[in-house]
């Protein structure tokens, strides 16, 4: 009797263990499809499918909290909604895992607004006290001391000149979540591009005869 029920706990446990980690793979799937999404530059369609990515259900919920699914799915729709242009997500958000984050919307809902140099020097001091916010607690983000000192520098520039910013959309300027796209240089002549093929070794021995001479036969 005590086997038998030995047995039987040893089905209950592998039975709760597959559906662990059934539910586990299952959220994996989800939530690479949805990175996916995201690295093709399709912000809406990858916020949609990010936010529901790491769980549907309440099992799916306890799991992706203890395997850091669901961090790891709010994080990537947060990109996505940012790449997307909802800013106002982040502006008024206190949160300080999105710190860098809401410094950055902060900085493209300015550009896209504009304003009176005023308004715009306003706005950048309290931006870069976002930034400096990220220093403190991060010395070592390289992207928030840069970002940084670009904000305190365009905020004395905008001052000196005393002229209106004009908006402008910076989704427009072809940045991506990837940088900006690649291509030739400027003023490159792509006609006198040459593509070279490696040869094979038969047709290296035939160019390597053709280029020889006849063997001379000395007179006299």
């Amino acid at each position: 009797m005590k086997t038998l029920l030995g047995q039987i706990a040893i089905v209950i446990l592998l039975l709760v263990a597959g559906a662990v980690l059934w539910a586990m793979g299952a959220a994996e799937q989800r939530l690479a499809a949805g990175e996916r999404t995201l690295v093709t530059l399709r912000y809406e369609q990858a916020a949609d499918e990010l936010r529901t990515a790491a769980a549907r259900n309440a099992l799916e919920r306890v799991i992706a909290g203890a395997t850091g699914t669901q961090a790891a799915a709010a994080e990537s729709e947060r990109k996505a909604s940012y790449w997307f242009g909802d800013y106002e997500l982040f502006l008024d958000s206190d949160d300080p895992e999105i710190k860098m984050l809401a410094a950055d919307a902060s900085y493209r809902a300015m550009r896209a607004q504009g304003g009176t140099w005023q308004q715009v020097a306003n706005k950048l001091d309290s931006i870069a006290k976002r930034y400096a916010d990220v220093l403190r607690d991060h010395p070592e983000n390289e992207d928030a001391a840069y970002n940084y000192e670009f904000v305190v520098r365009l905020r004395a520039a905008i001052a000196g000149a005393r002229q209106p910013i004009a908006p402008r959309d910076l989704a427009t300027t072809g940045l991506t979540l990837h940088g900006h796209r690649g291509g030739p240089p400027e003023g490159s002549d792509l006609k006198r591009f040459k593509m070279i093929v490696p040869m094979r070794p038969d047709e290296r021995m035939e160019a390597e005869q053709a280029g020889r001479g006849a063997q001379r036969t000395r007179k006299g």
